[in-house]
């Protein structure tokens, strides 16, 4: 039984990587292909590991699992970001940085540890440290990509597609639970029981437990994908809505353009995309839309990116040349230093503390 679904696991999650990029071919897409390639990859491995005696035969495959555990859950975090932030900036591969490095670290102790076998591998103090990095890698990106969720929540955007970054989240815990189990096999299970029958009851219902979630979290992103085909071309927009024809797009992006540019709007720490539609007279879709197919950003982005403009502003002036980083974030728009720091090092690619240091050098 366990087979079957390994097998329809695999095939499922190849089928749809392949499909996604051929349906429409976009950064976003290519992503989400590429957790669903690296999430048949990941079932294969399993099976072959546990059924076709690859762990006697190729033992140093059972490092590759192990680093697909880190590479996952940061590809669909990044893709959850891209979702929200309608695009990823250099600064955001650095979520890719610790999978690499345990990926390095596993490759170097497959070669290392002298005669490489399952017994030396499996169960020994170093892999269990590996199970515990990965759990608590896929924890803290759940909790990150929880806070993205909320943040989009608390903004008031998106409301119409406001469900699929959380079914993603979902995802990223359902892998931080799976993770959470195999930690318990590991260090209860197989410390405690000395009986062979117990410790292979307990491993194939660990097998069922990663098959029968994996399996359900695929279908159910698959249901999603065919109800909702729009998510492919990014967040579907609200149901009944049409597109803004050019003349309205451009009278529309004036008046941003007046209340973001002329009145600088995005001081005042409190703004919000409804308060923005507010203030230009228009519904909230019209907004939503005009910031996601003609500025081709989201509101934070789009907001963020001249609050760190007006920062620099600020930085370069004489004026502020003795205020703190702390006044500056405040004078910027933004409601906190760290909020400051997370904005301005995204937007220009270092942190304020080495802007000014690179303005006085100049």
């Amino acid at each position: 039984m366990a087979t079957v679904f390994f097998i329809w696991g695999f095939v499922q999650s190849l089928v749809v990587g392949i499909l996604i990029p051929i349906i429409k071919n976009s950064g976003y897409n290519r992503l989400l292909s590429l957790i669903f390639l690296s999430t048949s990859l990941n079932i294969a491995l399993q099976y072959l590991l546990r059924y076709r005696h690859w762990r006697n035969d190729y033992p140093r495959v059972l490092v590759i699992p192990d680093f697909l555990d880190f590479l996952l859950p940061a590809l669909l975090f990044l893709y959850i970001q891209s979702m929200i932030d309608r695009k990823l900036v250099s600064g955001d591969i650095k979520f890719l940085y610790v999978p690499f490095f345990f990926g390095i670290l596993l490759f170097v102790s497959t070669l290392v540890i002298p005669d490489f076998t399952v017994r030396k591998y499996i169960g020994s103090y170093y892999h269990e440290s590996i199970l515990l990095a990965i759990f608590l890698w896929k924890l803290f990106l759940t909790i990150k990509g929880r806070h993205l969720v909320y943040r989009q929540q608390e903004s008031g955007r998106q409301k119409a597609a406001g469900w699929w970054p959380k079914v993603l989240v979902l995802f990223l815990g359902f892998l931080t639970l799976i993770a959470f189990i195999n930690l318990g096999h590991v260090f209860i299970v197989l410390d405690n029981f000395k009986r062979d029958e117990w410790v292979k009851l307990v491993q194939r219902l660990v097998e069922l437990n990663f098959i029968g979630f994996t399996c359900s979290i695929i279908l159910i992103t698959i249901f999603f994908l065919l109800k909702f085909p729009k998510i492919l071309s990014n967040f579907p927009h609200e149901k009944g809505k049409k597109k803004l024809n050019l003349f309205d797009a451009d009278k529309h992006l004036k008046k941003l353009e007046e209340l973001v540019d002329q009145k600088k709007i995005f001081l005042d720490p409190r703004l919000s995309e409804q308060k923005l539609a507010d203030k230009m007279e228009v519904p909230y879709y019209v907004l939503s839309v005009l910031l996601n197919d003609y500025v081709e950003k989201s509101f934070s982005n789009y907001i963020n990116g001249k609050r760190v403009e007006e920062a620099k502003r600020l930085l370069e002036s004489e004026k502020y040349e003795k205020y703190t980083i702390l006044t500056i974030a405040k004078d910027s728009g933004f409601r906190t230093e760290s909020v400051f720091y997370v904005n301005f090092k995204k937007h220009a690619g270092m942190t304020p503390k080495q802007y000014k240091k690179r303005l006085a050098l100049i």
